[in-house]
């Protein structure tokens, strides 16, 4: 047998009866109207389990920010908390009251959240059957200045409350899951780079570029035109920074190195014999009238 249908029918009822304490049962006492609303919440709390309430689709538990939005917008929680602080009159608030009233009884202000019985019935005449204070006083049995009073508490405490929800809302917000974590890298790269000077970053840059260009080969049409390959800068990195040691920069910023680069000698008469020796015999008869040619001369 399925056990839902009664906390069901509780929660709806109670809806029903909050609604009706605004029209046809504006007029009934409100002692009598706390003790039916309190046996129904009892009633509904003895009999109704997580899994049982989530099966009868009741809306329970304390309610969300986008929710509450609907019900309550910022500048009306900021009038509360300033009725509650004392800074205003109770007029400024009344017509926030039934939405207020409807939200702690229906037990939306959260499992936790309790007012005390003046309070709730104040609550209850105010917010939910539209009475006047002065017609409660005579119901109550209170002087004027202790059901107002009563009456701040109350509001100041739902004022907390429905702002507790708020900042809850958005500290979940600054502090969960991802966001955290990809501010938490943002910050520890913007803290890396702080430490580090333009100057710094300009020669990782340049380390970048040289390894790029040193490790990729020169395009074909380039490697293959002389008239350019003859500008090419030739030695290794150890070369150029044992030449560069120790060398002074003049003021027009230059500095003069020895070049490493093999100078040809020229050839005499004893490398052209070498060369005769190794050459064809067709071709030493063309030497010797080379060496004649130049003896006459």
């Amino acid at each position: 047998v399925d056990d839902a249908w009664l906390p069901a029918f509780v929660g709806d009822t109670k809806r029903r009866i909050l609604s009706l304490l605004s029209g046809p049962f504006r007029k009934m006492p409100v002692r009598l109207a706390m003790t039916v609303l309190n046996n129904l919440s009892a009633l509904q709390r003895q009999s109704s389990s997580e899994a049982v309430i989530k099966r009868s689709g009741l809306h329970e538990g304390k309610i969300k920010v986008d929710e509450l939005n609907l019900f309550l917008t910022p500048h009306d929680l900021k009038r509360l908390e300033l009725y509650g602080r004392n800074l205003c009159d109770h007029h400024l608030v009344t017509d926030l009251l039934p939405a207020v009233a409807r939200l702690f009884f229906t037990g939306r202000l959260g499992p936790s959240f309790q007012l005390s019985s003046l309070q709730s019935a104040l609550l209850c005449g105010i917010g939910i059957q539209n009475r006047e204070i002065d017609d409660l006083l005579a119901e109550l049995g209170l002087p004027l200045n202790q059901v107002l009073a009563m009456f701040n508490k109350a509001i100041r405490k739902v004022s907390i409350g429905l702002n507790a929800i708020v900042v809850d809302h958005e500290k979940s917000k600054m502090l969960g899951g991802e966001e955290r974590e990809k501010t938490e890298k943002l910050a520890q790269k913007m803290r890396q780079t702080s430490h580090r000077t333009l100057d710094e970053d300009a020669e990782d840059d340049a380390k970048v570029a040289m390894a790029e260009m040193t490790s990729a080969p020169l395009p074909r049409e380039i490697a293959a035109d002389d008239d350019i390959m003859q500008y090419t800068v030739k030695g290794t990195d150890g070369q150029w920074s044992a030449a560069l040691k120790d060398k002074d920069i003049d003021e027009s910023g230059t500095v003069a190195i020895k070049s490493v680069r093999e100078v040809k000698r020229k050839l005499n008469d004893r490398d052209i014999e070498k060369e005769a020796e190794s050459t064809p015999s067709s071709l030493k008869k063309k030497t010797k009238k080379a060496k004649s040619g130049r003896k006459r001369r």
